[in-house]
């Protein structure tokens, strides 16, 4: 490889003033060239000289003397020390006039380890060698492997500038002859193994007994996760006791889940996620969205917590990762404390403002004392000075800490990414965090002591980046980084301080040299958001590994099943290679076709398949085909079909007797299409009694000599509208086209007088007439050429065709062949049961109501009563109605679905009508959601109204369908909302014009307590950060002295939220300048001052469609 050297100034360039320093000098040759990497333990350091007296005396390629790194003793491998030498090319390596210098290691020359490899920082120096100082150095560091032994400078130094003086002194480097190289090497430790590794042909397994997971698309946030997870020990265990042995896999996630635990244990090559995301009910759109990590750890573990209940493994995710924290407001001179106790399953820290994870907790356990303005109200003492807090009661084994990178910023109305120097140590005693009380007496003085076992890494900006965990399984072992499919041991070093983030800011780069840059930008941008560390005295527990008895036997025996069957398809396809398939046809299949070709190309009955090997001779394969016929193999010929650049198959050519020696792969090349993987033959049997020639026996007649062809024949019957082969004849080609009409009648029976009109099928849209008395060389007839033939028709016969709607000419039965389709007609609607899917022949240039008249035949409507809907592709899901149009052809109905080039599916969806599609296109479809009293009351409605409406036709058509409470205001609210937030209230007199279809609209009946009162509080669902909406909003009343607990009862009802889902959700006060303010139960909100646009915000999980910090993208759903 090559390097650019760092060079001295060149000669025509004023020297500087400065000191010449001599290439003997260590330590600035240490201090300017190979610095020491302080990040690296060193190995040996070391200096080699080599001194080369007569330069014109050596050969194009010299190897300098071997040499020690200071006797070192060698760890890996069978050396016990690393020989190194000099590789010199004096006239240059493949770069002429350039002197080129290698280091090389000898050590490969004797190495069976494959793997060997050692790390070097050198620097190669060629001096003057009586003044030192006159000099040219370069420096490089490399990984020296078996395959790459040796490393160095392919353009070292100018080869004519070598005896000329480098600068004003006067010296020149190479002196009559005479030179010295110097060698400094240091050799590093490399205690991960993997140091300045390209990982070309790199083995996960292999080098660290771990394998990673696919990333589908922008799935590596998933993929971190799940190999933090696998390795909790005692949480694959649960995941394994989930009875799962009736499910299928991609319905199921515990099976799922389960499939993908045990193939990272137990697969040599990285696994593939795809079956768990389909059990999760993803599509390939989700696999290509980045997702909240936090937020789909707490999905997928509640759905495995309902898969556990009544197994042997519930509970396990509650005493793995559950907590209980208090929330409290503590009065200071009156003893009166307002408290409530929660769960939960991870932590979110801040990292802004906070250096150290410990920070974090203190600054989350904060006390907030409420004094002066913003006195406490303590229920029987009013008006108090108290102090305001949380604390932990206690902490679980195993804590997710959730470190909050991505925040929302209020100045800037956006999601912003934290990238703050943020330290954790590798141990951390909790206990100060812990409030004092039974449960910390229980736990004993080391009870709060954990040890890092995880770390989740973002590496990125805002709008987007890449997902990777750094995790160390075993209590005492490796770190390793988890990398999506590939796995690599770390130093501690990358797991701790590579990750805290900090660095230069973006606006101090420009000042930077590209490395630095470069570097400061990664460290910058890349820095934990997740941290996982589990309790000390529970490790042993937690880490345990898994028998053979943890893991669902029938789980084994269905991978190892399919391992077996992948390993024979693998074998199969290994045997593909030294085969090709080879598809033979007969004049029995060709009579047999009614269409275009001698046969059906689709059709797998069409001739015999036989399985060939490449390299066995033709007249094995033609012996085998005469065999299967029954034929002796003299009395058979066989023909190359081959695919001509009209997109038609033919039989081109008779392969000779001279070929029989040839092997199958040489025919199919000289013979065969190129672009098609198998061989297509046609078998030619004598229709005639063999001739005897030169005591010779010969059944077929030779073309190439006599100037004969091979036609194939086809007749078209009007009366039936049906085409057959019927044979083939062998023609001069000198001879009329009419001079065939009596073999042709005598084919089919007919009178030898009987007209006949003759086609050449050229290709399917070019069906030519052919004239009786031109020759067959004249209308460009060759061998293989099809021709078709019917009677000719007197005029009454035409037009008693026509009128039974057959074709009376072989042109229009091609035309009719051509744009033949068989379309499916399927229900809309599947709840649709009286209707059923219908299979109708029709053509691709069949307009909209001819097409809409052969449906309502079947369904016995008026055609004006159905409206048609395109499949998409490739799911061939509903898309778009499609408008009526009397100029609209079939062809374009199918395709109006499909994105070009994918082929348009031949099936539409159908409707059936109450009214006709005239009236229907004048109108609009308006969706409306009508909200109950309570949120679980609610319903979806479509309403059918003209364009021209007003919103109180949407009033009018949704009172039919709804039932308004008896004691109800009868006042109804229509609403627009756009990803959780209020676009716009409507009144009875907005036109239908206004709402607009990528809004949620709905409805609902303002309550009588709310008609009447002013005092409204609007509330809006949130998750996380209060810019992250989602949800409906509403509205509630503000009663005068109501505590805030009742406050919630009552919003508990009005959402229909069960205790346990409630209980999640949190609460804050919100206003227009972007202050949040915490609540607290026995907080009055009719006492606060709502002045400044306050708003009530819920925060709990988004389980519906939202705007995230990347884009539009649908919230975390997983339903196996």
């Amino acid at each position: 490889m090559e390097i650019t050297p760092e060079r001295n100034s060149p000669i025509d360039e004023k020297p500087p003033i400065e000191e010449f320093h001599s290439v003997n000098d260590v330590e600035w040759v240490t201090r300017k060239h190979i610095p020491v990497h302080n990040d690296l333990e060193e190995r040996a350091y070391e200096i080699f000289q080599w001194e080369i007296k007569d330069w014109g005396a050596l050969d194009k390629r010299v190897t300098g003397p071997e040499f020690e790194i200071g006797g070192y003793k060698w760890q890996v491998g069978t050396a016990s020390f690393w020989e190194q030498r000099i590789l010199l090319f004096p006239q240059g390596n493949n770069v002429n006039d350039l002197v080129a210098v290698y280091l090389d290691s000898a050590e490969p020359r004797e190495q069976a380890d494959p793997n060997w490899h050692v790390c070097a920082q050198f620097a190669l120096a060629m001096s003057n060698p009586s003044d030192p100082t006159v000099h040219t150095i370069s420096a490089a560091a490399h990984r020296f492997t078996v395959d790459e032994a040796d490393w160095g400078f392919t353009r070292f130094f100018d080869l004519a500038k070598l005896e000329m003086p480098l600068d004003h002194r006067g010296l020149p480097i190479l002196d009559n002859g005479h030179t010295v190289i110097t060698a400094y090497v240091r050799v590093y430790e490399d205690p991960t193994g993997v140091l300045w590794h390209n990982f070309t042909n790199y083995d996960s397994k292999t080098m660290t007994g771990c394998v990673g997971l696919k990333n589908q698309g922008a799935t590596c946030y998933m993929n971190s996760l799940l190999q933090s997870l696998f390795f909790t020990n005692y949480f694959r265990k649960a995941v394994f006791e989930i009875p799962t042995e009736d499910d299928e896999p991609s319905k199921s996630v515990s099976l799922a889940l389960q499939r993908v635990f045990y193939q990272l244990a137990t697969s040599p090559t990285s696994v593939g996620t795809t079956e768990l995301t389909k059990s999760f009910g993803w599509n390939s759109l989700e696999s290509f969205m980045q997702h909240d990590v936090q937020e789909f750890n707490r999905v997928l573990q509640d759905n495995l917590e309902g898969k556990m209940k009544g197994t042997d493994a519930e509970g396990a995710i509650q005493q793995l990762f559950l907590g209980k924290m208090k929330s409290y407001v503590k009065c200071i001179n009156v003893d009166y404390e307002s408290s409530r106790v929660e769960n939960f399953y991870d932590i979110q820290l801040n990292v802004k403002e906070c250096k150290t994870l410990r920070d974090s907790f203190a600054t989350y356990i904060d006390v907030e004392t409420l004094d002066g303005e913003n006195k406490y109200q303590a229920e029987g003492y009013g008006l108090q000075d108290a102090r305001k807090g949380v604390i932990f009661e206690s902490l679980p084994p195993v804590l997710h800490l959730q470190l909050k990178r991505f925040e929302y910023d209020m100045e800037r109305d956006a999601m912003v990414k934290i990238n703050d120097r943020h330290e954790f140590p590798l141990e951390i005693d909790l206990a100060d965090f812990v409030a004092e009380g039974e449960e910390k007496e229980k736990a004993g003085h080391d009870g709060f002591k954990y040890t890092l076992h995880g770390v989740l890494v973002h590496s990125g900006d805002l709008h987007g980046g890449h997902y990777f965990a750094l995790l160390k399984p075993e209590r005492d072992g490796k770190w390793y980084r988890f990398d999506d499919d590939r796995v690599i041991p770390v130093s501690l070093k990358e797991v701790l301080d590579e990750n805290y983030g900090g660095g230069e800011a973006p606006e101090n780069f420009a000042s930077m040299s590209p490395a630095m840059r470069q570097l400061n930008r990664h460290k910058r941008f890349t820095n934990a958001y997740m941290l996982v560390y589990i309790r000390n005295n529970s490790m042993d527990e937690i880490l345990r590994p898994l028998t053979p008895e943890d893991i669902p036997e029938h789980l084994q025996r269905r991978l190892n099943d399919e391992r077996a069957a992948l390993e024979n398809k693998r074998k199969e396809r290994d045997e593909s290679l030294l085969y090709f398939n080879a598809r033979v046809v007969s004049d029995d299949d060709f009579k047999a076709h009614n269409g275009f070709d001698l046969y059906n190309p689709l059709s797998p009955t069409a001739g015999k398949v036989f399985k060939v090997r490449k390299e066995d001779p033709f007249s094995t394969f033609r012996q085998v085909v005469a065999e299967s016929y029954g034929i002796p193999e003299n009395q058979l010929r066989l023909w190359t079909l081959v695919k001509r650049q009209n997109d038609t198959v033919r039989a081109e050519l008779a392969i000779p007797d001279s070929d029989l020696k040839s092997t199958m792969e040489l025919v199919k090349e000289k013979h065969g299409t190129r672009t098609l993987p198998d061989l297509k033959i046609y078998v030619e049997f004598p229709e005639k009694t063999a001739k005897v020639a030169n005591g010779k026996t010969s059944w077929f007649q030779s073309e190439s000599q006599n100037g004969d062809i091979m036609i194939f024949i086809k007749y078209y019957d009007p009366f039936t509208s049906t085409l057959e082969g019927v044979g083939k004849l062998h023609v001069h080609k000198q001879a009329k086209v009419g001079d065939i009409i009596g073999q042709l009648n005598e084919k089919k029976g007919f009178p030898a007088n009987t007209s006949l009109k003759l086609f050449e099928e050229i290709k399917p849209t070019m069906i030519e007439p052919m004239k009786m008395k031109s020759t067959f060389h004249q209308c460009e007839i060759q061998s293989g050429d099809i021709i078709v033939f019917q009677k000719e028709l007197t005029p009454k016969e035409t037009v008693e065709i026509q009128q039974q709607n057959l074709r009376a000419s072989i042109p229009q039965h091609y035309e009719y062949l051509f744009n033949r389709v068989v379309v499916d007609f399927k229900p809309k609607y599947e709840q649709q049961d009286t209707l059923q899917t219908y299979s109708i022949e029709l053509s691709k240039k069949n307009t909209y109501d001819q097409v809409a008249a052969k449906l309502a035949e079947k369904l016995e409507t008026d055609p004006l009563h159905i409206q048609f809907t395109s499949a998409s592709h490739p799911n061939g899901q509903p898309k778009n109605t499609i408008k009526r149009s009397t100029n609209m052809l079939l062809h374009e109905m199918l395709s109006s679905g499909c994105v070009h080039p994918a082929p348009a599916p031949n099936f539409l969806y159908y409707e059936k009508l109450s009214m006709s599609i005239v009236e229907l296109e004048s109108k609009r479809w308006i969706k409306i959601t009508w909200l109950g009293p309570s949120r679980n009351d609610e319903s979806t409605h479509e309403l059918l109204l003209l364009k021209t409406s007003t919103m109180s036709a949407v009033i009018a058509g949704l009172l039919h369908k709804i039932k308004l409470a008896p004691d109800g205001s009868k006042k109804l609210r229509m609403f627009a909302v756009s990803n959780g937030k209020l676009v716009k209230e409507y009144s009875e007199m907005d036109p239908l014009s206004t709402v607009h279809d990528v809004y949620g609209l709905y409805a609902e009946e303002i309550p009588e307590e709310e008609y009447e009162q002013e005092e409204i509080l609007h509330c809006f669902h949130f998750q996380g950060d209060i810019g992250r909406t989602h949800g409906v909003p509403f509205n509630i009343v503000l009663k005068e002295g109501e505590t805030f607990a009742e406050t919630k009862a009552r919003i508990r009802e009005r959402l229909g939220m069960s205790d346990k889902d409630f209980a999640k959700v949190k609460f804050v006060l919100s206003n227009d300048v972007g202050r949040v303010t915490s609540l607290n139960d026995d907080d009055v909100l009719s006492e606060k001052d709502l002045s400044q646009g306050e708003k009530l915000g819920l925060d709990h999980i988004d389980r519906s469609s939202r705007i995230n910090r990347l884009g539009i993208e649908k919230a975390i759903f997983i339903r196996g």
